[in-house]
C-alpha cells in the first residue's frame, strides 16, 4: 500500500480532555467530564479552586448546569464555613467544544483544620436536538494537534488530580476532596468569581484536519511495522488488563483470541478480507492523528505504540472485521454493517465505563473470531493448539452459564472450535 492516491480522511474530533488529564474522564453520552480541586491543602482564608472540564462529543449545541454541594460540618461535627460566587452555573458549550470550569471555594472561620472535606458537583445538560452526531468516541480518541491555550495553561491543568468513578458510579454526581492545613492567614480582598474558558472548539477541526492529512505517507510507513512480532504479545497483557478493569475477567486463551483478532486487524487482515481498507480503518486515521499530535511515536516500539494509541481504535475495527471473518463460517445472522457498527460503538460505550459489562462483548465477535484467523497469527515457536485447548477449557466452564443470546454465540464457538480443531489435524500440526 502507497499514500499515493490517499483517501482524504475524515478523523474524529480529538481528545482534548484525555491529553490534559491522561485518561481520568466521567462519561455522560453526549458529554464527558473531570473534575478535581487545586490545590489539594488550603488555608483558612485562602482560596482553592475546583477544576471541571467539560468535552462535548456531539455536533449540537449544548446547555450545561454544574451545581455545587458544600459540606456544612467536619468529620467530628464541627461547622464548615465556605465561601462560593455560586452554587449553580449555566453555560453554553459550541458543537465539539472542550473548555475549562474553574470554581473558587474558601474557607472560612470557624471552620477548624482538618482533612477529606468533600465538594460534590452535579453536572446535567441538554443538546440542541436529539438527533445528534457523534464526533468523537467513547473512549476519547486520538490526541489534539491544536490548542488554544498556552503551553502554561495546559501544564497547570495537567498538575490538578483529577477524581475517577467507576462504571457503577453515579457519573452525573462526582466528588472530590481538599485539606485545610492547621495554619490560618488573614484575610484578603477578592472578587470570587466563577471562569468558564473554552480549550478547544470545531473551527480548530480545519487546521487539525489538515495536519493530519500531511501525515498520511508517515503512518503507512509506520503501519507496516505493525506486525503480529510487534504487537501480539503486548496485546495480550493489554487485553487481559483493559477487560478486568471493566468486569470482564478473562481466561488466558480468551485473551489471546482477542489479541490475534486484533493483530489480524492491525497486520494484514484489512489486506486481505474482501471489502476492506487499511486507510478506511479506524485505527490507521487514529495513528495520523497521533503522528500530528507528536512525530516522536514513530520511534517507539510498535508493541507500546498499539497499545498506548491505537488499541482503543483497532478493537473497534477488530469487531467490524470480526463478524466479517466469521459470517461465512456460521448460519446465524450477524447483522447488517450499520448494525455492527452500532454493535462495535456499544462495545467501546462499555470499554468507556458508560454501561455494565456483557460477556457477549468478549465473544461476540473477539474471541469467535479469533478463532477463524488463529492459524494466520503465530509467531515462531507458537503452538496453535494451545490457544484452542485453552479456549476449550474456557469454553466448558462459560456454557453452562450461558442464557438468552449467549446460548447461540455458545453453540457458534462450539461449532468453530471444532472446525479449527479439524484444521490443524488436516495440516498435521502435532500438539505438543
Amino acid at each position: 500500500m502507497t499514500a499515493d492516491g490517499a483517501r482524504k480522511l475524515e478523523p474524529f474530533y480529538p481528545d482534548v480532555l484525555g491529553a490534559i488529564t491522561g485518561g481520568t474522564r466521567i462519561s455522560m453520552d453526549k458529554l464527558q467530564c473531570a473534575m478535581g480541586i487545586f490545590p489539594r491543602r488550603t488555608y483558612i482564608n485562602q482560596p482553592v479552586e475546583v477544576v471541571l472540564v467539560l468535552q462535548s462529543m456531539v455536533d449540537q449545541n449544548m446547555q450545561v448546569k454544574v451545581g455545587i454541594q458544600l459540606p456544612t460540618q467536619d468529620k467530628k461535627g464541627n461547622p464548615v464555613v465556605l465561601d462560593v460566587p455560586k452554587k449553580l452555573i449555566s453555560l453554553g458549550m459550541r458543537p465539539g467544544e472542550v473548555g475549562v470550569l474553574n470554581i473558587p471555594l474558601v474557607p472560612l472561620p470557624p471552620t477548624q483544620p482538618g482533612t477529606g472535606f468533600p465538594v460534590r458537583v452535579a453536572v446535567r445538560f441538554r443538546a440542541a436536538t436529539e438527533s445528534a452526531r457523534y464526533v468523537r468516541p467513547p473512549t476519547g480518541g486520538a490526541p489534539p494537534s491544536v490548542l488554544s491555550v498556552s503551553q502554561f495553561k495546559l501544564q497547570a491543568l495537567r498538575e490538578v488530580e483529577y477524581a475517577a468513578h467507576t462504571w457503577n458510579q453515579s457519573a452525573e454526581i462526582i466528588t472530590s476532596y481538599f485539606d485545610v492545613a492547621p495554619r490560618r492567614l488573614p484575610p484578603t480582598p477578592r472578587d470570587l468569581r466563577s471562569r468558564y474558558e473554552s480549550l478547544w472548539t470545531h473551527e480548530e477541526m480545519a487546521e487539525e484536519r489538515e495536519l493530519v492529512q500531511a501525515r498520511v505517507q508517515d503512518a503507512v510507513y509506520l503501519s507496516a511495522g505493525l506486525t503480529r512480532a510487534t504487537v501480539y504479545q503486548p496485546l495480550i497483557e493489554a487485553v487481559d488488563d483493559r477487560f478486568a478493569r471493566r468486569g470482564l475477567p478473562l481466561h488466558p486463551g480468551e485473551a489471546k483470541a482477542i489479541a490475534k483478532m486484533m493483530t489480524y486487524t492491525l497486520d494484514e487482515g484489512l489486506d486481505l478480507e474482501p471489502g476492506f481498507n487499511v486507510q478506511d480503518s479506524r485505527w490507521f486515521q487514529t495513528l495520523c492523528q497521533v503522528i500530528a499530535h507528536n512525530p516522536d511515536v514513530e520511534r517507539m516500539k510498535k508493541g507500546e505504540l498499539a497499545v498506548s494509541y491505537l488499541f482503543d481504535s483497532a478493537l473497534f475495527d477488530a469487531i467490524i472485521l470480526g463478524f466479517a471473518v466469521i459470517q461465512p463460517k456460521v448460519k446465524e445472522d450477524l447483522g447488517n454493517a450499520a448494525e455492527r457498527i452500532n454493535y462495535a460503538n456499544r462495545v467501546l460505550t462499555w470499554l468507556a465505563g458508560q454501561i455494565e459489562p456483557d460477556l457477549n462483548y468478549v465473544y461476540l465477535p473477539l474471541v469467535l473470531g479469533g478463532v477463524v484467523v488463529n492459524q494466520f497469527v503465530t509467531l515462531r515457536g507458537d503452538n496453535p493448539w494451545i490457544m484452542l485447548d485453552e479456549l476449550r477449557e474456557a469454553y466448558r466452564g462459560r456454557v453452562r452459564l450461558a442464557t438468552g443470546e449467549a446460548v447461540t454465540i455458545f453453540r457458534m464457538m462450539g461449532s468453530l472450535l471444532d472446525d479449527a480443531e479439524e484444521q490443524l489435524r488436516r495440516a498435521r500440526i502435532p500438539r505438543i
